[in-house]
């Protein structure tokens, strides 16, 4: 459980950075919002993404891999359906874009936390 809530508050900082790096193109309200974002991200990437990376498998063999950025896009934006007031971007583009820079963030502080132990 401690692992859970250190690894969400990591997650809403890094939304918040993502926020201000992408600003005006993707917004995250506040922080208490990143952190809701971040656990609802959590689960939808838990139980819907690897639905969809199945059944985009076709398409990922045929990209090399490269459609898997466009389900992390797809998985923000569903997230972003959830919040449409407090988590928002101007375009699918940039909902990829900030998938990309939090799938870097996040492993980064991953490699961090399970060096800690």
């Amino acid at each position: 459980m401690r692992r859970f809530i250190l690894a969400t508050l990591i997650d809403a900082l890094g939304l918040m950075a993502i926020s201000w790096l992408l600003a005006p193109n993707v917004y995250v309200a506040d922080f208490w919002s990143a952190i809701l974002v971040a656990i609802v991200l959590s689960i939808v990437n838990s139980i819907i993404r690897p639905i969809v990376n199945l059944l985009a498998l076709p398409l990922n063999i045929l990209t090399f891999g490269l459609f898997r950025l466009v389900v992390n896009g797809l998985m923000f934006a569903i997230v972003g359906l959830f919040f449409p007031s407090s988590f928002v971007f101007s375009s699918f583009i940039y909902a990829i874009i900030a998938a990309f820079l939090f799938g870097m963030y996040h492993w980064f502080f991953e490699q961090f936390i399970n060096e800690s132990r």
